[in-house]
């Protein structure tokens, strides 16, 4: 599922193009930007596939840790990002234990993208991992594809009343579209982004600029008839997987093969 929709795009920041980076042009200007102002110490990402977001998150940090289901990431990346350390397994368990590591090591970590198992649960369960620990610095969270309506549900779900630490949600921060290959009008793409303050002891309101657009596209869109089916997805890997046929979900754990 090679992806150009993002390409060209003109920047100061010198991307690496042998390297895929799956993110719409006004998503790249928005994260070299973000990246540049706020230098982080430390940063997670949740999800890092080829590298494409990572290059960035690499180039405007210390140190980082890559949170991968695969091992491609870190046989493919592991020579090109010094400042980076890969983590292979289950994200809402490894979560907890690198935010540990980072405290243990006394990093100062500022920064999470949150881009790995794009189902609601699996959404829910990252971004609960995140909220649930007793981060000790401001965090900017940037949770890409919130106009994919599996992750909005999973953004949504959470009770943020049970966070006085988040001091801001928005789940159109960067707006999302239909993707533009050969799916049938699946909503993809869009940035929401959510930030800490352990000094902020308010309750904080979500907001959904774009919320009016993001229903008139869902009504339009194959989600509406194929998301209810979503509990057939465990059917339909192990029918693939007995009858040797490739799944979508394979380009992102075998890449490298």
């Amino acid at each position: 599922m090679k992806s150009n929709i993002g390409v060209p795009f003109f920047s100061d920041f010198n991307a690496d193009l042998q390297i895929e980076w799956q993110m719409s042009r006004a998503e790249k200007y928005c994260f070299i930007h973000l990246l540049q102002h706020l230098k982080p110490e430390t940063s997670i990402e949740i999800g890092t596939f080829m590298g494409g977001s990572l290059q960035v998150i690499s180039k405007f940090s210390k140190q980082v840790y890559s949170i991968d289901i695969s091992e491609a990431p870190k046989k493919f990346l592991e020579d090109k990002f010094s400042n980076v350390q890969f983590r292979v397994g289950e994200s809402h368990a490894l979560i907890p234990q690198v935010l540990k590591e980072i405290d243990a090591n006394n990093q100062k970590l500022e920064f999470i993208l949150v881009d790995g198992d794009h189902t609601t649960k699996a959404v829910q369960r990252d971004l609960k991992a995140i909220l649930d620990y007793p981060h000790k610095h401001p965090v900017t969270i940037i949770l890409h594809d919130s106009f994919n309506p599996q992750c909005r549900k999973g953004i949504k779900s959470i009770d943020y009343s049970k966070y006085p630490h988040v001091n801001y949600v928005e789940l159109d921060y960067i707006g999302g579209s239909y993707w533009h290959n050969e799916t049938f009008r699946e909503m993809w793409g869009g940035f929401a982004m959510i930030t800490i303050d352990p000094k902020h002891h308010h309750e904080t309101r979500v907001t959904a600029s774009l919320n009016q657009m993001y229903k008139r596209v869902f009504w339009g869109s194959v989600h509406i008839f194929k998301d209810p089916l979503q509990f057939l997805v465990p059917f339909k890997q192990r029918l693939f997987k007995k009858l040797n046929l490739s799944q979508r979900i394979t380009m992102y754990e075998n890449f490298d093969k």
